[in-house]
């Protein structure tokens, strides 16, 4: 049982205080807000982690490998003879109109991590007086970039979806600054970017894969709105791509900013702010009769089998009812629905999705999936600034994949337990019982008639 109380510290400490962010198929979402607030968005499960990988600390946009952003040409050039030597003799310089400098391009005869033949290519500013009598600026952006020679074929699009989904979880994983990041983002041309972020000085990555299949969810702006099927779309005959790309910040002594993620290069549209009301039909504030017909509306004869159960010492009623399917959760569903103690009206709302004591690993992955699913929606809607948070519990028992406060003060917070977690430089922590996965509406954040969570839930 979580009560209201610990529920808002919990939240708080997350946003005002280092503690871990949570990956899982997940991040605040910032780019998907350029889709018109009203209309329905797309989101792409392609390329996207399926472990979740979790670090504390802020992440930082750098460099690649080590080659740093500042880097002059001879400081490049000795860290490239370090790193690959071999492909010093493969080094060709080009004007660079992104950034009115100049480019290095260098081919790499395997690439990690898609362990296939890849290029790099190292972008100089304009500016920035000259080295050693070579004129030239310093280094802002680095490409990384995997092309199959002519149409690719299944096994080469499936390794490039692979190193994006490994690209993904080490980037994803970090801590980023609220609203600065997005996945899954499909763009009109086929082109997939899987992960776009900012880092707190304005460094920008994005990774981005073209010619691949991609499966596409498109979901709607409202709550209540059910499911859609998942649509696969075939990519046409062609060769396939995995880019990285790495920017520094804008700085006025150094190129334009189009150096920068290329995601960001579009205007960015105003989210409506969205209302945490309740689930469904059910509305905060109902009393008990107007909430039975509310979930009779919602699930027509499923609703006689309505049981009743009360909390002996905080004097809460809750209305519980069984489904044997839900979506987008695998499996039979439990909703109880929970009137205050003194107001006996409906104030919280709680959507438990569980499998049996001992999972498998499929079982266990298809929460992955539906959590995933739920955290990407959630985090496309528009709430109270810096009042978003995910985290890991320190023991590892159970992941806080999205919490969230709407302007008004009602919050809504998304748990999972039971799947495979791990911190980034740390082994993995593996799951034990059973894979629970749990969205809970709160009519407000704290205080007033919100005392606990519904007798028996997690």
């Amino acid at each position: 049982m979580i009560t209201r109380a610990a529920w808002r510290q919990g939240l708080s400490r997350a946003v005002r205080s280092p503690v871990a962010a949570l990956l899982a198929l997940l991040a605040a979402t910032t780019c998907a807000a350029q889709v018109a607030p009203e209309g329905p968005f797309e989101v792409s499960l392609t390329g996207q982690p399926t472990r979740y990988l979790v670090e504390g600390a802020p992440y930082r946009i750098t460099g690649h490998g080590g080659a740093r952003f500042g880097m002059s040409v001879a400081e490049l050039r000795a860290v490239i003879g370090r790193e690959h030597p071999k492909a010093l003799a493969s080094l060709r310089e080009d004007a660079d109109p992104e950034t009115g400098g100049v480019a290095w391009t260098i081919q790499v005869p395997s690439l990690a991590p898609a362990a296939l033949p890849g290029s790099l290519r190292y972008h100089f500013g304009a500016h920035g007086g000259t080295d050693g009598g070579t004129p030239g600026g310093r280094l802002v952006a680095i490409d990384a970039e995997w092309r199959t020679d002519g149409p690719a074929t299944a096994a080469q699009r499936t390794a490039l979806v692979e190193a994006a989904k490994a690209v993904g979880a080490t980037m994803a994983g970090w801590r980023w600054p609220p609203l600065a990041t997005a996945r899954g983002r499909l763009l009109p041309d086929g082109t997939l970017i899987v992960f776009a972020g900012r880092d707190a000085e304005g460094a920008g990555a994005e990774i981005r894969l073209t010619g691949v299949d991609v499966d596409v969810e498109p979901r709607a702006r409202t709550a209540a709105s059910p499911a859609r099927a998942r649509e696969h779309r075939v990519a046409p005959p062609g060769p396939s791509m995995l880019r990285l790309r790495l920017a520094a910040a804008p700085n006025p002594a150094s190129a334009p900013a189009t150096a920068s993620a290329a995601s960001a290069s579009e205007p960015v549209q105003p989210v409506a702010p969205h209302r945490v009301t309740g689930f469904r039909s059910a509305r905060f504030g109902m009393d008990e009769d107007e909430l039975r017909a509310a979930i009779a509306r919602d699930f027509g004869a499923a609703a006689d089998a309505l049981q009743v159960t009360g909390h002996p010492t905080e004097g809460t009623r809750a209305l519980v009812l069984r489904l044997a399917a839900l979506e987008p959760g695998p499996g039979a569903a439990t909703i109880s629905y929970l009137l205050g103690a003194t107001s006996h009206r409906l104030i919280h709302v709680n959507v438990v999705w569980s499998t049996g004591n001992a999972p498998d690993e499929a079982q266990r992955q298809r929460m992955v999936e539906a959590g995933g699913q739920l955290a990407r929606y959630f985090q496309q809607l528009g709430w109270r600034p810096g009042a978003t948070t995910s985290r890991l519990a320190p023991d590892g028992s159970h992941a806080v994949l999205f919490a969230g406060v709407d302007p008004r003060d009602a919050a809504l917070e998304l748990r999972i337990s039971g799947v495979q977690v791990q911190r980034l430089g740390q082994p993995a922590i593996a799951p034990r019982g059973p894979a629970v996965l749990r969205v809970a509406y709160f009519a407000t954040s704290a205080g007033g008639d919100i005392e606990a969570s519904p007798p028996g839930a997690p």
